[in-house]
């Protein structure tokens, strides 16, 4: 059955269903992080407290989707949504860019192990905000700095997540810099 054969009914209970599966995930995620949700030394609210916080978001997420449904009224036989005026027709063609998007992620990971997260990652969010079609240097590097400025916060001052550190002298360079992050 195609797009177009569906009714408008028919696409909210698929909607419905799909937010219900992801309901039914994030429970059974929340149940299995509460074998390990006991103190830590170095954390007061315990090892499973950020497992529950995307758990959390994800379970506001999947309500939304419901309560939208319900919300938005009911849509009138064949109007479509609006999402599908703006799909360009060309969306099935495989362009090198899109592939650079698939490999870049392979070749960011590979640098990580060798240099550290704290020196590839800048490069690949540079990379990949390049690849998505933003030109203008200021925005890049504004973005890039920003966007890892947030990443370093997050991971080494909220959730104390140790990150590849990198071989040889990488090591010691991305040594120094959470030196200069704590």
């Amino acid at each position: 059955m195609s797009d177009s054969d569906r009714t408008p009914n028919a696409n909210r209970r698929q909607i419905v269903i799909e937010a219900g599966v992801w309901l039914v995930f994030a429970g059974l995620a929340f149940y299995f992080s509460l074998e390990f949700d006991k103190p830590l030394p170095g954390f007061k609210f315990g090892a499973a407290h950020w497992p529950h916080v995307i758990i959390t978001i994800l379970v506001i997420a999947a309500a939304v989707l419901i309560a939208a449904q319900f919300v938005r009224g009911k849509q009138k036989e064949g109007e479509a949504d609006q999402f599908f005026d703006e799909v360009e027709d060309n969306v099935e063609r495989l362009t090198p860019q899109t592939i650079a998007m698939f490999i870049l992620p392979l070749v960011w990971v590979y640098g990580m192990h060798k240099t550290g997260f704290l020196i590839a990652t800048p490069f690949f969010v540079f990379a990949c905000t390049w690849l998505m079609g933003v030109r203008s240097w200021k925005r890049l590097v504004t973005f890039t700095v920003l966007f890892y400025a947030a990443l370093v916060l997050v991971f080494y001052k909220f959730v104390f997540t140790p990150l590849p550190m990198g071989a040889g002298w990488f090591h010691s360079l991305n040594g120094e810099i959470i030196g200069l992050v704590q």
